[in-house]
């Protein structure tokens, strides 16, 4: 159990939690030979079990560690270190940023100005210009992943989703990766991402920072991802600046080659429509006048509550069909996958992930997460064992990590859950979990596969808001 005082590696102290994400927690930390405060990622212990996630996370580990720019956040170490107890924690040692989230700058501020929303995107888009010509997509630009410093510095966070040229078999081919409101229309449809995704991402960054919202919110991560693939955003307000409005049309274009030829060519093109070439930042002060973050603009209404936020609730982690006869069939099947999905949600299946209301990290991309499975009553939660009966072994320990539960033990060496104890309502988040598991899955299809081969949905996809393994 990880609490604060916990040393990893006989090294780092951890001090204080400071965000919650699809794959682990960030810990605010000491390093106690450097004497220096450092940001402390560390993947949830059940996910250390699975090979995938425990290899996804080190690949973020050697991804970052080849970056070295101004604008992306430095990556220091990567361990694993032995917990009291028994386990095994994976952590990833970061700069700890001394600031805050773009997303909760836009909770604060509501719109920015179009010269300040350029400055900030010519920031980010040279940031991803550096990890494109090292070969690196990051899959996963959003407001929670910049942080900006007091002085208007943004930095780039959070390349857990990323794929480098060295690690494109971490997902196989056709998976959907991302966060449901940010995702490229080609991520939507199950195509590869190119550096062209990560500049659509941005451009709905930039759109959100004019806008004081997203274009498009929904319950429905697939139909939220669907729309970026099919429909038109609603126009930017009339006193968009004409250049800004090109910058931001172009990076949107639903056709990845109408977009532009490198995020750098972005970067200088958002600079230019700023109207101020200089790459001093715009520093963030809000509430003193004139702040040309600010000036003239207020704040814009709230999204609708529900999924389809900034949040994990919106991360899409799924297989798509593998023989599609056209792109629009292809749509059909996954939202009919989300559509079971939300059944599943109703009755209270466990959603995993996404990235969005974001919740400022402290500094390193983190991002609360989201859970309807159970009714949480901050320190007890209750537990229905019956939904998790006949689930993988791996997604019923995450998604009571995710719940809070500190205590959570596999029973067993089997791959499918039989029972989950204690359950029921009240249950302490510091009780002992014991999921008993077995090799043979109970109640085969009970899940959604009427052939009992354990795929919880028979068009072969995964079950929304869940990374796919390979």
């Amino acid at each position: 159990m990880l609490s604060p005082g916990t040393m990893l590696g006989g090294r780092y102290r951890l001090d204080s939690r400071i965000a919650s994400g699809g794959m682990g927690d960030v810990w605010k930390a000491t390093d106690s030979v450097l004497g220096r405060t450092v940001a402390v990622k560390i993947l949830l212990p059940s996910l250390m079990e699975d090979p995938g996630f425990a290899e996804r996370f080190r690949a973020e580990a050697r991804v970052v560690a080849t970056l070295s720019h101004h604008n992306i956040v430095r990556v220091y170490d990567y361990g694993e270190s032995g917990l009291d107890g028994g386990g095994k924690a994976a952590y990833l040692v970061m700069e700890f940023i001394e600031g805050e989230a773009l997303s909760k700058v836009l909770q604060t501020q509501g719109r920015l100005s179009p010269a300040h929303t350029m400055v900030l995107m010519a920031q980010a888009a040279e940031a991803l210009d550096e990890a494109h010509r090292a070969g690196i997509i990051h899959r996963d630009v959003k407001p929670g992943n910049l942080m900006v410093k007091p002085n208007g510095t943004v930095l780039l966070a959070d390349f857990g989703i990323a794929r480098s040229a060295q690690s494109t078999n971490l997902t196989m081919a056709g998976s959907v990766l991302g966060t449901a409101a940010y995702i490229s229309p080609e991520q939507a449809n199950g195509l590869p991402a190119t550096p062209q995704s990560d500049q659509y991402s941005l451009g709905v960054v930039a759109y959100q920072c004019l806008m004081g919202r997203r274009p498009w919110d929904s319950d429905n991560p697939l139909e939220l991802a669907m729309r970026h693939a099919r429909d038109t955003p609603p126009p930017l307000p009339p006193d968009t600046p004409p250049a800004v409005l090109t910058v931001i049309e172009r990076a949107m274009s639903k056709d990845p080659g109408q977009r532009f030829p490198s995020s750098q060519e972005f970067a200088d093109a958002a600079r230019a429509a700023s109207g101020d070439q200089a790459t001093s930042p715009v520093p963030v002060s809000p509430g003193v006048p004139g702040n040309p973050a600010t000036a003239g603009y207020t704040a814009a209404a709230k999204p609708p509550p529900g999924r389809g936020l900034d949040d994990d609730a919106t991360k899409i982690g799924m297989q798509l069909p593998p023989k599609a006869p056209s792109k629009r069939v292809g749509l059909y099947a996954m939202l009919a996958a989300g559509a079971l999905a939300l059944v599943l949600i109703a009755v209270g299946l466990i959603v995993a992930l996404a990235n969005n209301g974001d919740e400022d990290p402290g500094g390193n991309g983190g991002e609360p997460t989201t859970n309807e499975s159970t009714v949480d009553n901050g320190d007890t939660a209750a537990i229905d064992a019956a939904l998790y009966v006949g689930k993988p072994k791996q997604e019923v320990l995450a998604a009571l990590q995710q719940l809070g539960f500190t205590n959570v033990t596999a029973v067993g060496l089997g791959r499918w859950v039989t029972d989950v104890t204690p359950n029921g309502a009240g249950i302490a988040k510091d009780t002992p979990i014991s999921v008993k598991t077995s090799n043979v899955q109970p109640n085969p299809g009970a899940s959604g596969d009427p052939g009992g081969s354990g795929n919880p949905n028979p068009n072969g996809s995964c079950i929304l808001g869940q990374l796919c393994k390979n």
